[in-house]
């Protein structure tokens, strides 16, 4: 049995090839004050359940991310996944605290039970939540409501928000601290990574993703109409590129790992540490015999803003793949979303990333409030335009029809031209009422087929589709639109044309 102070668990269901992040970043920072402390990713436990009992995992799947089950009595076989993982996690580590991880709303249900086992079994024993997933209504809520529940239930003892690598060492050491049981946490303006974040519980060769997560800033420098990552990170802030590249060729030597993926809203955000990053990685890179390569999400600058060199230092740095938020082929749209870049930026970037072999993948949003049926065949021409490019364009990610969220430029600043209609995808936006979720979900289907005709792989375009029909329905019935399971019943019998 290991004792120890503090054991932090990933909760299910997190679809991912890789460890998250937190976990090693939380044991790190404990342990740097004097603290014992281990990790165990319950998430990449779960993840692999589905290689050994397919029907358990989806049925699990099922219930953890959305509370249904088709067989009530199956409820046995969720109790029993439960109580065999508690069971086993404290046989083994025996803590003082479980902190438990929850990345997404969609890992609350199995969170809640994990918990509850664990009072059962040890009604003394300290449990934590943190992340992200706390809230139900986005990044930028401040919705605790769940949390406090919880709490006022005796379920868990604590919930940290956010910035949990200093919360957690202050409710450690002293009980309480901003952000402890609060939303009043205070961003860090200092991300300079030390410790490194500690790997060292978790098998990395057992990950299909086989790379180590990275994040060299918080934030965007961005304000997109559509986005909601502004109210939770108020400021940018970033890491040296030195300290970045640093990290990264530390932890190749570590752990053997030679890919990496950034966690940032976007890697070029600040170019001067872009610039510093890249030039230290194409040097390593040049003499290594196992040469670092890493991804991640990028924003477009033209040629002025990112320049020939840049683009060399890039590929020469190791840039494997960089997600670009495109959103559209319309100038006139991009503008409305703030996104800040021209056509003609668009062109160079591309042509760029095709010079220095880095592949994209385009992000878009079909169906934009002021998105007119020239705007949307705007963007098949652009498609058409880059055909020549296809070679290193490895993906295009639709999506299904853009949802209006809480706390985005959307919803704050044009909220009185919306009208929700029930739910975030149903809106319709007065200055532009021909645009209807019917004609929205048209553009859609039409966009996946032309784009696909062109050649371009579209990811989960059919289970987009489904969700698409089935939200019609919702709507056709004058329903509410809630979470809606991808997998169900329900989604997969949609017919479309």
């Amino acid at each position: 049995m290991i004792n120890c102070d503090l054991l932090i668990v990933t909760a299910p269901y997190t679809e991912t090839g890789q460890p998250l992040q937190a976990p090693a970043i939380i044991k790190a920072c404990v342990m740097e004050h004097g603290f014992s402390a281990r990790t165990h990713d319950i998430n990449h436990d779960f993840v692999n359940l589905q290689n050994s009992d397919k029907e358990k995992f989806e049925l699990l799947k099922k219930f953890f991310s959305f509370g249904t089950l088709e067989d009530r009595e199956k409820i046995k076989i969720v109790d029993e996944y439960i109580n065999e993982t508690v069971n086993n996690l404290l046989l083994k580590f025996n803590p003082k605290y479980v902190a438990v991880s929850v990345f997404t709303y969609q890992c609350q249900q199995f969170s809640e039970m994990f918990a509850k086992r664990i009072k059962e079994v040890s009604p003394t024993m300290k449990i934590v939540f943190g992340g992200q997933g706390i809230s139900t209504q986005g990044i930028g809520s401040s919705n605790d409501a769940w949390a406090k529940s919880l709490k006022a239930r005796k379920v868990i003892d604590h919930f940290i928000v956010s910035e949990g690598e200093v919360a957690i060492v202050n409710l450690l050491k002293h009980g309480k601290g901003a952000g402890v049981d609060n939303t009043d946490w205070i961003q860090q303006l200092d991300l300079e990574r030390s410790p490194l974040p500690d790997y060292s519980d978790y098998d990395l060769d057992s990950y299909e993703g086989d790379q180590i997560m990275i994040t060299g800033s918080r934030g965007c420098v961005r304000r997109c109409t559509f986005c909601d990552i502004h109210k939770h990170w108020k400021k940018f802030v970033y890491r040296k590129g030195q300290d970045i590249a640093n990290e990264m060729i530390e932890q190749s030597k570590r752990y053997k790992k030679y890919r990496f993926g950034f966690t940032d809203s976007l890697i070029n955000g600040s170019m001067k540490a872009y610039r510093d990053f890249i030039g230290v990685m194409a040097d390593y890179n040049e003499s290594a015999t196992q040469k670092i390569s890493w991804q991640g999400q990028f924003i477009v600058r033209g040629i002025k803003a990112m320049t020939e060199e840049d683009w060399k230092l890039t590929g020469k740095a190791g840039a494997e793949h960089l997600s670009i938020g495109v959103e559209s082929g319309s100038e006139a749209v991009r503008d409305h979303m703030k996104k800040q870049f021209s056509n003609s930026d668009m062109d160079e970037f591309v042509e760029q990333a095709y010079l220095n072999k880095v592949n994209l993948q385009f992000l878009m949003i079909v169906g934009y409030p002021t998105e007119t049926y020239e705007d949307f065949l705007e963007t098949l021409r652009m498609f058409k335009k880059y055909k020549k490019y296809q070679s290193i364009v490895k993906g295009v990610t639709l999506g299904s029809t853009l949802g209006v969220l809480p706390g985005t430029p959307l919803a704050e600043e044009h909220g009185h031209d919306l009208s929700l209609h029930g739910g975030e995808n149903f809106w319709i936006y007065e200055k532009n009422k021909s645009l209807t979720f019917k004609e929205r979900i048209k553009r859609r289907i039409i966009a996946g087929e032309e784009i696909q005709k062109m050649g371009y792989y579209i990811g989960s375009n059919e289970s987009q589709l489904r969700l698409l029909h089935f939200l019609w329905g919702v709507y056709k019935n004058d329903q509410t639109q809630s979470v809606v399971d991808l997998n169900s019943s329900d989604v997969n019998e949609q017919k479309y044309s």
